[in-house]
């Protein structure tokens, strides 16, 4: 789990926070979203600083903080949209009339979930 300033949510409670972004488009779907699997976090960005940032909606939130190099057990959902975030990259060309053209070129992760797989 996760480091919590309020409250620590439990696993059954996070499981069932509403999913933000694309929806899942069948039931099976959802429940392979919801299911909690443990993973490790990477800050890519900022190597060995914490993240914190809130999940949900204006009804159901939470506050997550992940620590570098930690695991946690969060759903798929949650490590989904922690990999979605990512960093515009920016190509500058000049347009021939002196001036500069702005092209959009891809993007950089800054984070990174990897899911641990126990052995045995």
């Amino acid at each position: 789990m996760s480091i919590h300033k309020r409250e620590q949510l439990s696993l059954e409670a996070i499981r069932k926070l509403p999913i933000v972004g694309p929806q899942a488009e069948s039931e099976k779907e959802e429940e392979f979203l919801r299911e909690i699997c443990e993973y490790e976090f990477q800050n890519l960005e900022e190597p060995g600083l914490i993240h914190r940032f809130p999940y949900g909606n204006s009804h159901k939130s939470h506050t997550f903080t992940f620590l570098h190099g930690s695991k946690y057990q969060v759903p798929r959902f949650i490590a989904r949209h922690i990999e979605s975030c990512s960093t515009p990259i920016w190509d500058w060309r000049p347009n021939g009339m002196g001036g500069l053209e702005k092209k959009f070129q891809g993007t950089k992760p800054r984070f990174q979930m990897r899911q641990v797989f126990s052995r045995g």
